[in-house]
């Protein structure tokens, strides 16, 4: 069975270190010493800036490992430790975002704009540049405001300046506007910048002008419906969300004049001050180590001796796998790549059809949003006054539900089918197996127990998660070795920046709508639809899915999630379960056919296309739907495990 794979990092153009060829540009600058001076040179800001987000990981662990030895051994906490985190946080999120947008990391929706000609994806490619262009150098400008503001203070325990705290975001926003002129150099042709720059300049002059003349000033509820409008559109036509975000924010700003354009500066800022996202990197970094150090291999065998001998055996072992490998990495996306990289060839040569397996691997993932440790109830758990433990455990068994009832459909569809199955393993294959899974497997149960019980945070258990893989993948299993993990570093890294910076712009874009008195609307919305549960229940539902699916799940949440959580304890409805409503919800979102982000993962790593598996995909869409209902509106399978617990 093959080794899992790891998507391509860098683009068209990239190389195998996930850099740009300097000699790569034949659409935009012409070949010539200069040119390739200047790529060489921007490739060297990349490889510098790489090197000190892995320095700052590795440091931040450090601190975070020794804080664990010093509150154990000596009884004493390291107080200077939050302000050392918000340092290595305002670092990742801005330079790490900067770089992993030059990497391409940050995803679109293509559905729209895949059906356009090749002339029209072009002109639409340029448009979103420029846009990320304006959106960078004028937030990036503003923020200059924000870092002499902080630069008159220093922080209590460390005496730093704290300036240095806000520095990262300056910096970073200049990076993405050096990387979006690079982008527009190298990869497009003179002429084929020209028509959408003269549109973006239009539309840039439309909304300055709207500014400056306080007649032009527009209402509250008009600003807000004109802007979400058009923060749709953009997403749809290939804007990054987290772009889409900011330049929402600062659009609203300027067309009303509610508030200075420097508090969208701020309020991102602000996004990455919450010491438990420290978790996201970790965690991230963690899943990378345990997937690339042959982990998801090592249960893949496990789910095959446990189900594989059921009628369609390796879909079933699909759905197991991604639920134990969920306890490992809090990213489905990173395991929809682990586990279909595994399984693909073995599915295509016991005569699976790509867009079965695909199918599955996208239900499944959605279905495994509330398996700890997911970054659904890390965010979560930042923006709301709810116990990331009690949040750990009481995902377990509605992901087990919908899990059950995937595997039900499974069954029904292999027999219509007459999809093949494999011999039951033997005693001996099955104690290997579960052998191989033993230590894997470890590691989220420590960390549920250890979180729920108190014995450790959220923080502290995702640093003893990055030790624990890398003791079971470089001294254990020796699957990789130091080069691999400074590669692992510099993935989680840029995965870590590019969640973050989403986290960073939801922040400021949620403020942005509360600005606009959409709670108050929201609430309006619900009375005059009758003010029931029931109907605020289903709404949740059909909301986040739809949201889920537009801005690639954790924005949802961010913004959503303390809108909706007030008016659903007026309800009566208890906040965890409530908490899995809409992580459910957005889970379905993001891999739902044909816009969800995971959707097309699941495609990609299973090699299939896009029309038949949006086709395969309808009757596991149809029981995901049906399984966040019963979730909904059964909330004893959210509940009973946290009672039961904390009966004891």
């Amino acid at each position: 069975m093959p080794e899992p794979s790891s998507p391509s990092s860098g683009g068209e153009q990239a190389t195998a270190s996930g850099l740009l060829d300097p000699a790569a540009h034949p659409l935009g600058l012409g070949r010539g010493r200069t040119a390739d001076r200047i790529r060489a040179s921007l490739n060297g800001i990349d490889l510098a800036f790489r090197a000190l987000l892995v320095f700052a990981l590795v440091v931040q662990l450090a601190i975070v490992l020794t804080g664990i030895v010093s509150r154990f051994w000596f009884d004493e906490s390291l107080l200077w430790a939050d302000e050392a985190a918000k340092l290595f946080l305002s670092l990742t999120t801005f330079v790490g975002g900067a770089l992993a947008f030059r990497a391409r990391h940050h995803t679109t929706v293509e559905f729209l704009t895949a059906r356009f000609s090749p002339r029209w994806r072009t002109s639409l490619a340029i448009g979103m540049d420029l846009l990320i262009l304006v959106a960078a150098a004028v937030v990036g400008y503003v923020s200059l405001d924000l870092l002499s503001i902080s630069a008159t203070s220093d922080t209590p325990i460390l005496g730093i300046n704290a300036a240095w705290l806000v520095l990262p975001l300056t910096a970073g926003l200049g990076l993405t506007a050096l990387f979006a002129v690079e982008r527009l150099v190298y990869d497009h042709a003179p002429r084929d910048v020209i028509a959408p720059a003269c549109v973006v300049i239009l539309l840039a002059g439309i909304v300055y002008a709207a500014s400056v003349v306080p007649s032009l000033h527009l209402e509250n509820g008009a600003a807000l419906g004109i802007m979400l409008i058009a923060f749709l559109l953009a997403i749809l036509l290939g804007l990054p969300v987290s772009f889409a975000m900011l330049l929402g924010s600062v659009t609203f700003l300027l067309a009303t004049g509610v508030a200075p354009l420097v508090a969208v500066a701020q309020n991102t800022f602000d996004g990455t001050s919450n010491y438990i996202l420290l978790t996201l990197p970790f965690f991230i970094w963690a899943g990378l180590i345990m997937e690339k150090g042959g982990i998801s291999l090592r249960l893949v065998r496990f789910a095959m001796t446990l189900v594989g001998h059921m009628r369609g055996g390796l879909l079933q072992v699909v759905v197991l796998t991604i639920y134990m490998v969920s306890g490992i990495s809090g990213s489905k996306i990173a395991d929809v790549v682990a586990v279909g990289s595994v399984l693909r060839r073995e599915l295509q040569r016991q005569g699976y059809k790509p867009e079965h397996g695909a199918a599955v691997l996208a239900a499944s993932a959605a279905m495994s949003e509330t398996i700890p440790p997911s970054l659904a109830m890390l965010v979560l758990g930042s923006v709301a006054p709810i116990s990331i433990g009690t949040l750990f455990i009481a995902g377990l068994m509605p992901a087990a539900v919908i899990a059950s009832m995937l595997m039900l459909l499974n069954y029904v569809l292999a027999r219509r089918g007459k999809m093949p199955s494999t011999p039951r393993a033997t005693a001996s294959e099955l104690l290997q197996a579960t052998v191989g899974a033993v230590l894997p497997l470890v590691m989220p149960v420590i960390m549920v127990i250890g979180i729920r019980f108190g014995v450790a945070t959220p923080t502290e258990v995702s640093s003893v998660a990055v030790l624990y893989g890398l003791l079971l993948a470089f001294a254990v299993y020796r699957a990789v070795g130091v080069r691999a993990l400074y590669e692992i570093a510099v993935e989680s890294s840029l995965l870590a920046g590019m969640v973050l910076f989403i986290i960073a712009a939801a922040f400021s874009f949620g403020w942005t709508l509360t600005a606009a008195d959409l709670p108050a609307s929201l609430a309006l919305i619900l009375h005059s639809a009758g003010d029931s549960r029931v109907v605020f229940t289903l709404g949740t539902i059909v909301l986040l899915i739809v949201v889920g699916s537009l801005l690639e799940g954790l924005p949802a949440l961010i913004i959503l999630g303390p809108l909706l959580m007030p008016i659903a304890g007026q309800y009566g409805i208890d906040i965890i379960h409530y908490s899995m409503i809409i992580i459910l919800a957005m889970g379905v979102g993001i891999f739902i056919p044909p816009i969800g982000i995971g959707f097309y993962v699941s495609c990609t790593v299973s090699e299939s296309r896009l029309e038949s598996t949006s086709r395969a995909m309808l009757p596991y869409l149809a029981v995901l739907m049906i399984g966040v209902v019963v979730v909904a509106f059964v909330p004893w399978f959210t509940l009973a495990v946290p009672h039961l617990i904390r009966g004891h």
